[in-house]
This record gives C-alpha cells, structure tokens and sequence, in this order.
C-alpha cells in the first residue's frame, strides 16, 4: 500500500502545484489586459475640436528623408502618443516630414531596366492609356493626403496621368474643406478634381462617385437604397481608360504606374494590383514588401495573404517582372478598365462605409451574394462554410486577379 500512497501523494502536489501555476497566469494575464486597456482609454481621450481642426504640418529638413525612420526624444513621443488616435498613425512625426519626402528605390533590376521611351519623348503618343486616380477620404490627415498626392505627381509619366480624382466622404476637419484644400492643391501641374459628399456614403459608394457619371440606371439604383449619388457627382467622372483606385495615406514609388497600365493595355480584362510595401506608422519608415504571396480567402469570405505554390513562385523567381495570378486582391490599390468596370456593373452601391468590396468585385462575375459562391463553388465542401460563417454575414455581399 506504500508506494500506492507516494503516487497518489505524488500526484496531489502535481495538481495543487499546476493549479497554481495556472492561478498565476491567469492573474498575469488580466493585469496586462487591464493595463493595456487602461492605456489605451488614456489614449482614446475626447479630442477637442481646435486639435481635431488644427493643421499643425510643419516640416523639419531631412526627416523621413530616403525612407529613414523618425527618431523622437522622449518629451515627444508623449506628444506623438497623445495624438496617435485621431488617425491611428504618428501624426506628430507625419506633419513634420516633408509632403515631398524622398522613398528609396528598391526595385529589383530587371524591374528598373523596363523602359516606356514614349512616355518620355513629348512628340511621341503614349503606348499606354492613360489614367484617372481615385482617392477617397474621410477626415484624413493632411500632411498625408498631401503627400500620397505629391509623390502620385512627383512619379507618375504625365503623359498618361489624366488626372487625380479626391472624394471626400464627409469630412469634418476645417482644413479638408473648401476653400482650404481647394487652395493648397489649385497650382499642381495635374488637374486635380475635388468631390464632396453631403452626406457619409462609405468607401464603395466614394469610389463610385469618382468613377461613374450619374445615368439613369444608377440614379434608379441609388433611389432604391435612399441615396442619390446624381446630388452628390455634379458632372464630375474619371475621364481615363483605366480607373486607378489609391488609399488616402499611401506614398507612391519610382515607376509604380507604368507596370500596371502596361498590363492592363495586354488585355483590357486584367486587374492589376502592385506589390504593396510598409510605412511604419510609428516611425514612417518605408519597409520593402514581400511579393511571393497572393490575396485567397478563408471559409468566412474574409481576405487574406496566402503563399504562392511552388510552380509560380519559381515562375516569378525567374523573371521578377513577371506578374502573378491571383484569385482575390486586398482592394485598396488597383488598375481596372474604365470601360471594362463599367461592363462589370462597377460596385454594389448597397455596401456600407467599407469591407467586402474586394471579394465583391473579385467575383462580380457571378452577380450574386456570398450564398450565391458558395452554392456554386463550393460543391460538397460549402457546409463547412455555413458552420463557421454566422448568418448576418452570409447576405452582406455580392459577389479573377492580376498581381504584379
């Protein structure tokens, strides 16, 4: 019976030990918790509406220069931290670094030794098509809109950038409003449309303010959701052959235009989506991307990088110009036809604010809701689908890509 107690005994103290391990963590674990929220509601603070319609840009020679990271003594990172939430990024360092920063080109060189000569001979017209920018904001920060705006300008052929379309989607801050944007953006050398929504539309809708003129089939279809875009577009569409969507807060790099129309001119069917780097948002440094990933989806319909099989990896390790199919895209930058998204039926003008619309454009094809792919696609395997999807989230979509 001896050694039957020592192991019971043995055992006791295994528990009473592990249970209290799993006590101490526990306790650890909702400390941090508790700190980090307590920080981050010292954060989130009621901005007052003087900060929140301050335009404090104010550049300091070499910051952020060549893509380098912003160094902040320790009195301003308190200030930078104070202001971080109102556009959740380093808008203390944003306003301080130039709208007109240089970003180093990290290309590799069989990518820099692609040439578009005509682009360059004023004589010459243009091998490409050209384009109109689509940029929607609300209540973005003006050192970074200005700066998306500048380098688009700064590196984009001139030849083939038609114009920059700004869709305001009810911002609130006195320096996005007319006449203050109006007047920093009145002497660039590209025509630059700005559109303002009375009311917030959300991203989609933007989108197809800048693209689309108001016809009669979508007034019709803006009637039936209890929104008039006609109000809103005032005559103003993208003139372009492709319809170039950009976000609010991106920097454009040397060469980052042409690829994609060049793409888009082999076949006016084809998506084109750039490899996207990083801007730290702490430090605004610029960080190469990774490009041997394309855009998939989970069985939630939710967008997510995923590797490249083997074959095409080796296909783009070959040649880095090489552009790569993708089923899906992340939605925020992209090239498309103008002629060609109109054909598509454009976006679902019934999608609110954001989400969605890059699976929803991915598969316009099909006209039809997230029920709608799966039924079709998803053959026996579309019940694991319906465990794991919630059924809100099966009717909040509708429903081919080129990644280079």
């Amino acid at each position: 019976m001896l050694p039957i107690y020592k192991s019971r005994r043995k055992a006791r103290r295994f528990l009473f030990y592990s249970l209290l391990v799993l006590g101490f963590l526990l306790i650890w674990c909702t400390l941090t918790i508790a700190i980090l929220f307590l920080q981050d509601t010292e954060k989130s603070r009621n901005f007052t509406d003087d900060e929140l319609n301050a335009n404090n840009y104010s550049p300091l020679p070499g910051w952020g220069e060549g893509g380098r990271p912003v160094k902040l003594s320790k009195e301003e990172e308190l200030l930078a931290d104070e202001s971080f939430m109102i556009n959740q990024f380093n808008l203390y360092a944003s306003d301080r670094i130039s709208i007109n920063r240089s970003i180093p080109d990290i290309r590799k060189q069989s990518c820099r030794e692609k040439k578009y000569p005509d682009l360059h001979r004023i004589t010459a017209p243009s091998s490409l098509p050209t384009t109109s920018i689509i940029i929607v904001y609300h209540n973005e920060a003006y050192s970074s809109l200005l700066r998306t705006i500048t380098s688009i300008i700064s590196r984009s052929p001139h030849k083939v950038l038609q114009e920059i379309i700004l869709v305001d989607d009810f911002s609130t801050r006195t320096f996005l409003k007319y006449p203050n944007l109006d007047e920093s953006l009145k002497h660039l050398p590209v025509t630059v449309k700005i559109i303002r929504a009375n009311e917030r539309v959300g991203l989609i809708r933007a989108r197809m303010m800048g693209a689309q003129q108001a016809s009669k089939e979508l007034l019709i279809l803006s009637i039936s959701i209890t929104y008039c875009l006609k109000s809103m577009i005032n005559g103003d569409e993208a003139t372009g052959d492709v319809l170039t969507f950009l976000d609010s807060h991106c920097e454009c790099t040397t060469g980052w235009l042409e690829p994609l129309l060049a793409r888009i001119k082999e076949n006016r069917k084809n998506v084109v989506c750039p490899v996207i780097d990083v801007i730290n948002d702490h430090t605004f440094q610029y960080q190469k991307g990774i490009e041997l990933f394309r855009g998939g989806f989970n069985w939630n319909m939710q967008f997510r990088w995923y590797s490249m099989p083997s074959h095409m990896a080796k296909f783009k390790l070959q040649n880095p110009t090489n552009p790569i199919e993708s089923p899906t895209m992340a939605g925020g930058l992209f090239s498309i036809d103008r002629k060609y998204f109109e054909e598509l039926g454009a976006y679902d003008p019934g999608m609110d604010i954001w989400g969605g619309e890059n699976l929803e454009i991915s598969f316009r094809v099909l006209n039809a809701n997230l029920l709608r792919v799966a039924e079709v696609w998803m053959d026996d395997w579309k019940y694991l689908f319906y465990k794991v999807a919630p059924r809100e989230f099966l009717l909040s979509f509708r429903f081919f890509f080129f990644f280079f």
